[in-house]
């Protein structure tokens, strides 16, 4: 069955939910009807107006579309863009003031079959279907990280969140397509005639082309705006059709059937977000960093004779209410460190150079803690190149370095025992 939305529309929606007055000002907003007695007359003056006495055939795939995903009686206008000039296909959909209009760009109807055409329909009233789930609530949801994101003194989590809010409704909206055909099949040709416009595409060849990439690069993740790429489209929907799903027997609400792979949803997911990387954090992974940073730094300075009036003036410009409490360690704050990508170990171990050079009176000692908790947290191969680095040592002098930071870290500890 087509769930109500996507794990990642709940977890926005939740999160502006608690922002009580901008929630409540976006969900406030209601499109007037002389807005939409506009929008409607600019439709008529561009495009072609199908209607369904004239244009059955294509409104009965309308209303099958409708009826298969739960649409009522959704007044549904197709139309078609007078550009006579242009080529590519495409189709969008505008959901305004409870109606749904669909328009047709290009030869998108004379180039697709009868499977693919109806595949192509039920994927924008799929748009429809989510944003009305929840009273509305995915619509307004949708709105405010858009409205955010567009504003150019955004920070770039919210661009971030904004994309991945966008690639994940093209999923749904994937199989909500799939739901109402019963097979991946169309699905996955409409996509492919729509972009490269040829007539004939295969879908079984096409899926074996995506398997390819990721039998090539299994870190292969999303890396557009707005729509993700269609070899990814493509695996994403078979992962979770499931077997049979390329025949109308997978996971299907007009056919029913066996269930997708227990790690379709984990697979999807490393496809469109995959690993956070530090210049491409959305808000949630953000927020994790911030709390994993925090953790770092209060197991990092744990030590008393670490924290100097001029390394606690640094780690409060971190936190500003920064404890040191006992307790409240994260055991698997390590292996979280160890799985992240390249940039967010970089970044840790900068943290950790931040502070070795803090406090000069503490000499080599905080170098000497650096080290060492570097290998606990699993960080030395990201470390000891940044150490290097930013000392400008040679390979020479980086091995004294070390050799002394070590012997003056064992004397110091050894004091301190005794």
């Amino acid at each position: 069955m087509l769930p109500e939305a996507l794990p990642y529309h709940l977890k926005v929606r939740d999160h502006f939910k608690q922002q009580g007055s901008t929630w409540e000002f976006f969900a406030a907003a209601r499109t007037r009807e002389e807005q939409l007695a506009a929008f409607k007359t600019e439709l008529l003056k561009n495009t072609y107006q199908f209607r369904p006495e004239t244009d059955k055939a294509l409104y009965e795939k309308v209303f099958l579309a409708r009826g298969r995903l739960g649409l009522g009686d959704l007044p549904v206008t197709v139309y078609q863009a007078q550009f006579a000039n242009d080529p590519e296909l495409n189709a969008s959909i505008v959901y305004l003031h409870q109606e749904a209009h669909i328009v047709f760009s290009g030869p998108i109807v004379e180039r697709l079959n009868d499977a693919e055409l109806l595949a192509v329909i039920a994927h924008e009233l799929s748009h429809v279907r989510l944003f009305r789930c929840f009273d509305g609530e995915l619509e307004v949801a949708d709105r405010i990280i858009t409205a955010i994101a567009n504003n150019y003194n955004s920070e770039p989590p919210y661009f971030e969140t904004a994309r991945l809010f966008k690639l994940y409704t093209e999923i749904y909206c994937d199989r909500g397509a799939y739901t109402v055909v019963g097979d991946t099949g169309p699905v996955i040709t409409s996509l492919l005639k729509i972009a490269t416009g040829l007539q004939e595409v295969s879908a079984g060849s096409y899926a074996q082309q995506a398997e390819a990439v990721f039998s090539a690069a299994p870190g292969t993740q999303s890396a557009t705006p707005t729509h993700p790429e269609n070899f990814i489209r493509t695996r994403a929907l078979r992962l979770w059709a499931g077997p049979g799903g390329e025949d109308g027997a997978g996971r299907s609400a007009v056919h029913g059937g066996p269930a997708a792979p227990v790690d379709a949803e984990g697979s999807i997911r490393m496809m469109i977000e995959g690993k956070p990387e530090l210049d491409r954090l959305d808000l949630f992974a953000q927020r994790e960093l911030n709390d994993m940073t925090q953790a770092f730094l209060q197991e990092y300075l744990r030590p008393a004779w670490f924290r100097s009036a001029l390394v606690e003036g640094l780690a409060r410009e971190y936190f500003p209410k920064l404890s040191f409490a006992p307790g409240g360690q994260d055991p698997a704050l390590a292996d979280r460190i160890a799985g992240a990508h390249p940039s967010i170990q970089d970044y840790f171990a900068y943290v950790l150079l931040d502070f070795v050079l803090a406090d000069p009176s503490l000499e080599e000692m905080p170098a000497g803690r650096a080290f060492e908790f570097a290998g606990e947290m699993q960080l030395t191969a990201a470390f000891e190149p940044a150490y290097k680095k930013e000392l400008q040592l040679s390979d020479k002098k980086w091995q004294q370095h070390k050799q002394k930071v070590r012997e003056a870290y064992a004397r110091g500890n050894k004091d301190r025992s005794l």
